[in-house]
């Protein structure tokens, strides 16, 4: 099991993958996107939620969900069969998180508690008095550009369903994320099994954020540069073979299920959502600090559903009526 950052085992501490050959990346090939949609019934239809957000349609079928060798609860490897739904494009903004407070007059769990955990300056993780959503760093947010087009991030898991409750949408559940995140494949990545090399496919560490923070003791995915050392305006990098942009990397997301680790031991092979209840919930997706073995696509995290953090974040789904 991996944790968000700043619990006990975090998904920035995870063992090191090898993905170069000397120090020269291997090249994933691009996918067959239309291929893949023929495949497998996807589709690029979209509708606009009540929150003006893109969501694309998610066809009805089944994957292989999970991973033969990869972490305990990963394992063991299932097949899954998901009916229809709709998916946000892209992870929910700072701009449209604004219109729903407005509109709302919500609070945040950072801001009810005055604290968040953050990747600070000094390249240490902490929870930083004054860091919400307005401001994720705390006081270090000042040094960042107007950022209304990233994810909006230090937002705990009620923060999310709030909003989703509110755009009339609900959190995807684990297994239409990593469904919709795979978008037909099954390979390490969604891109592949090897480096992206020149194809700017994700946001996640790599040699921009090792520019950034030279002595972070965790690995990078060698060779590749996304160019940004913390969020991105969402939708600035390839989407997956289904449309969607930053299922892997950026921000990790929430999803509606509670976490089990040996959940996928005894998951129901049609629409699962989870264990009925638990201490964490699962965050899926990776973030633009995760190393390479956390942008797996199979990748689980969890936590706290009052956790929130400077790279947490979410998307919302829609059941077709």
């Amino acid at each position: 099991m991996r944790h968000a950052a700043g619990t006990c085992r975090s998904l920035l501490s995870a063992s090191v993958l090898v993905m170069a050959l000397g120090h020269r990346p291997v090249l994933a090939e691009p996918p067959d996107a239309a291929g893949l949609a023929a495949r497998t019934g996807a589709a690029h239809a979209t509708l606009l939620g009540k929150d003006g957000a893109p969501m694309v349609l998610i066809h009805a079928g089944d994957f292989m969900m999970g991973s033969h060798d990869g972490e305990a609860d990963e394992i063991p490897a299932h097949r899954v069969s998901l009916e229809a739904f709709y998916l946000d494009r892209d992870e929910v903004t700072n701009q449209r998180f604004h219109r729903f407070v407005l509109e709302t007059g919500h609070k945040t769990t950072a801001e009810k508690e005055g604290k968040a955990w953050a990747y600070a300056l000094d390249n240490k993780w902490r929870e930083v008095k004054g860091a919400t959503w307005r401001q994720p760093e705390g006081n270090e947010t000042e040094s960042w550009p107007d950022r209304d087009e990233h994810p909006v991030v230090s937002v705990s898991w009620y923060d999310a369903e709030a909003y989703c409750r509110w755009a009339g949408k609900r959190l995807p559940t684990e297994a239409e994320f990593e469904y919709a995140l795979r978008a037909g494949t099954q390979a390490t990545y969604w891109w592949g099994d090897r480096n992206p090399g020149w194809r700017r496919v994700a946001n996640i560490a790599d040699e921009a954020h090792k520019r950034t923070s030279p002595d972070r003791p965790w690995p990078i995915m060698s060779g590749y540069d996304d160019g940004y050392a913390r969020t991105s305006p969402v939708g600035s990098f390839e989407p997956n073979p289904w449309g969607l942009h930053d299922m892997t990397g950026n921000v990790l997301e929430w999803t509606a299920d509670w976490y089990g680790q040996d959940y996928y031991g005894r998951s129901p092979r049609h629409n699962p959502t989870g264990p009925s209840d638990g201490d964490a919930k699962v965050l899926r997706g990776s973030s633009g600090y995760s190393e390479p073995r956390n942008v797996r696509s199979a990748t689980r995290a969890s936590a706290s559903p009052t956790r929130r953090s400077d790279n947490i974040g979410f998307r919302c789904a829609k059941t077709p009526e």
